[in-house]
């Protein structure tokens, strides 16, 4: 039965996660590794209220963002992009990207990182 047990894309065959059944580390929950596939990895990411992530770059892959629940500030450089949920944001490879939640609540944001790799750098073992 599909879903019952997580199956490699990698070997051909489809991958199902159930709710709250992706892998986590930290806040984040992939639900797409690069176990997976080697083309992209998928996670949902919860950042708590006054959290802030660094501006930083991502050399060689997209770094793309849905917002689910809240509102994200994203910075590029001097200029800032507040993204209430529905808002999609596409980083290129090379482009220096943060963001910071200003609100009283959490965000709920889908990312996507292309290719994969993003998990293993942030320590997700297989």
């Amino acid at each position: 039965m599909l879903g019952s047990e997580r199956m490699s894309a990698v070997n051909g065959k489809p991958v199902v996660v159930l709710p709250g059944q992706g892998h986590r580390i930290g806040n984040v929950e992939f639900l797409a590794r690069t176990a997976d596939t080697p083309r992209f990895t998928f996670g949902v990411i919860e950042i708590a209220p006054g959290r802030l992530l660094e501006a930083h770059v991502h050399a060689e892959e997209d770094d793309a963002f849905y917002i689910l629940e809240g509102e994200m500030t994203f910075f590029f450089g001097d200029e800032t992009a507040v993204a209430p949920p529905g808002t999609f944001v596409l980083v290129p490879p090379g482009v220096e990207h943060g963001f910071r939640n200003d609100q009283p609540t959490r965000v709920r944001m889908l990312n996507i990182h292309a290719p994969a790799g993003f998990d293993r750098r942030i320590g997700l073992v297989e």
